[in-house]
């Protein structure tokens, strides 16, 4: 049998489940080492004289060029200050694999930077999704590293992964870039994107740039750096995904990623005993040098990371009563719906289950021309009404249709019942934020997230969709709802009750159904399994999914599972089997 279930988890049964848990504090982290002596390999791409004079390309470059070699030293240099790209629009080259693409998403944003330097790491000084001014694409930087190299003429070496964000949109494009750098100047600066998480689009993006560096002192530099310090530290442990047979030796790990075609697949892993075992990340160039780093669009795994869980917050901190709360009470634009939001609760939103909508079939409403026009409806004025533009067709909570346009009135009406708590400051996604995933111990990347176009993109949260995610987050995230119940040092952050129907652990309330095998509650799917698919008892597997292929199944046994990719493929049953959900004995071997 194949046990990967802690001994400790078993001692706590689940109301739905076969396996158990308990809670478990994982070890932190420290920041990784360099060695002192340079490196003796011969460097064949991205030489010093390919990024001082320029060199011939087509394309990008294999990833391995643009990381650290083996046995790299630390940098003779540090880097403070910023640093300046010139000539994107001019420089920048496209090669499209799949979609259309205009000419205007050739070239980069402007990139005129902040950034500090600790421990081997190049570190930015804005994080999250940052406002470009450019017509289509945002930017979301990440710290890189920082190293020395023997042939490189007695500059230091620097790399950073980042990515390209859409305007208005939730895909993403992960890249890298790398130049050379001592106390006053740069090299030129070669960039490539070579990876992407998005159903429609496939492109290659590359181009060797001139670039200024201005050095100087850095406002909160030490600061930034302690913050950078903590962040890395509080990371969960990290494992390869082929680690997971050395510390379980009965699993099979094919069982993960499985029906999941490669090169749709931007990472996935498993999450067990408080360690994140990641695969994946691979490119059209080789694995991507920054794995832990590598964005991936959240599309609607934000109803339930945000939507839900600023509810689940809000009941926990103010009463169960806010999910009773009606729509009309707190979002006045209802007033000019077609349909009947009179009784629509909080709940009912979550629920996807308000009663107005235009078809009953699956997923019809949401793939629909109607809600294209709300996905392309700016600013908020114009997105609440396309919203509300829909006739009423249903009693409240009787039927479930998936409506993404629900969600975004729900997260409407979160936003000001929240002022109506704690002024006219508060901001439902800022909420989150501070509440849950700074105490939760996810990083800056997620602090940002879409908003309607008000105020150069800075209006209403979106709420449906529009966050960006790293492996640890998502680790981080499943372990907080599935394992430990909703606590943040022994701290209960989301209301009980209201996560326990999430978790379909409350059998009294399973959330509104959509097929024989599936119910969805407070914006969690769940399916349902017995002995007739091959197992001990009857359970349930609440997911997190989106559009694109995003799935994180949080096991009632305490495990997550999860991918994220771009070919619209939703499976975990070969990896349910592997975690041998039903054994009621200890794991063969502690990892």
């Amino acid at each position: 049998m194949k046990k990967i279930i802690s001994i400790l988890w078993i001692l706590t049964l689940f109301l739905a489940a076969c396996g158990g848990r308990t809670e478990t504090q994982p070890p932190t982290r420290s920041l990784p080492a360099v060695t002192e002596t340079l490196p003796t390999a011969t460097r064949t791409l991205l030489t010093a004289a390919d990024l001082t004079n320029g060199f011939t390309f087509e394309s990008p470059l294999d990833e391995s060029a643009l990381i650290p070699p083996a046995g790299a030293a630390p940098p003779a240099h540090a880097f403070e200050g910023r640093l300046e790209l010139l000539g994107e629009q001019e420089g920048g080259h496209i090669q499209i694999l799949r979609g259309k693409l205009g000419p205007e998403y050739t070239s980069l944003p402007e990139f005129d930077f902040d950034f500090v330097q600790a421990h081997g790491f190049l570190i930015p000084v804005q994080r999250g999704n940052i406002i470009a001014n450019h017509p289509i694409w945002n930017i979301i930087l990440e710290p890189g590293r920082v190293w020395q190299e023997a042939d490189d003429g007695g500059f230091s070496r620097a790399s950073l992964p980042f990515a390209l964000t859409v305007k208005g949109g939730n895909a993403t494009f992960n890249g890298t870039l790398t130049f050379l750098f001592n106390d006053t100047r740069v090299s030129k600066v070669w960039y490539q994107i070579t990876q992407e998480t998005t159903s429609y689009t496939r492109a290659n993006l590359w181009g060797l740039l001139d670039a200024d560096y201005h050095p100087g002192a850095v406002a909160g530099s030490d600061q930034i750096r302690t913050d950078f310090a903590a962040d890395l530290a509080a990371r969960m442990p990290v494992k390869p995904i082929a680690a997971l047979a050395e510390d379980y030796p009965d699993v099979d790990i094919s069982a993960f990623g499985r029906g999941v075609t490669p090169e749709h697949l931007t990472w996935y892993g498993v999450v067990v005993n408080g360690v994140n075992y990641l695969g994946g990340c691979q490119t059209r160039f080789g694995v991507y040098p920054y794995c832990e780093a590598m964005r991936a669009t959240s599309y609607s795994t934000a109803k339930s990371a945000f939507v839900s869980l600023a509810l689940m917050r809000l009941a926990q901190k103010y009463g169960l009563e806010v999910a009773d709360l009606l729509i009309k009470d707190y979002v006045p634009e209802y007033a000019a719906s077609p349909g009947d939001w009179e009784q629509v609760t909080f709940n009912h939103a979550l629920d996807m289950s308000t009663g107005n909508y235009v078809s009953p079939g699956f997923m019809t409403d949401d793939d629909s021309a109607k809600m294209g026009e709300f996905f392309s409806a700016q600013p908020y004025a114009e997105r609440i009404k396309a919203a509300f533009d829909v006739p009423h067709q249903a009693e409240p909570g009787t039927r479930w249709v998936y409506r993404t346009s629900d969600t975004f009135i729900l997260t409407r009406a979160l936003h000001n019942y929240l002022q109506t708590q704690e002024g006219a400051d508060a901001d439902i996604y800022q909420f989150v934020v501070d509440e849950i995933y700074i105490p939760l111990g996810l990083g800056p990347g997620v602090y940002t997230t879409m908003r309607t176009a008000d105020n150069n993109w800075q209006g209403q949260a979106e709420g449906g969709y529009g966050q960006w995610w790293i492996p640890d987050d998502i680790a981080k995230i499943g372990t907080f709802l599935v394992a430990d119940g909703g606590q943040i040092k022994g701290q209960q952050i989301l209301h009980p009750g209201l996560l326990a129907a999430a978790m379909q652990q409350e059998p009294n309330d399973r959330g509104v159904k959509i097929d024989s095998q599936r119910m969805y509650n407070n914006s969690f799917w769940a399916n349902h399994y017995s002995p007739t698919d091959g197992y001990d008892c009857e359970f349930w597997v609440p997911q997190m999914l989106g559009v694109s292929g995003n799935v994180v199944a949080l096991f009632p046994n305490g495990i997550t599972y999860y991918y994220f990719s771009d070919n619209r493929e939703f499976t975990w049953d070969a990896a349910l089997k592997e975690t041998d959900i039903s054994s009621d004995q200890p794991m063969l071997k502690e990892p």
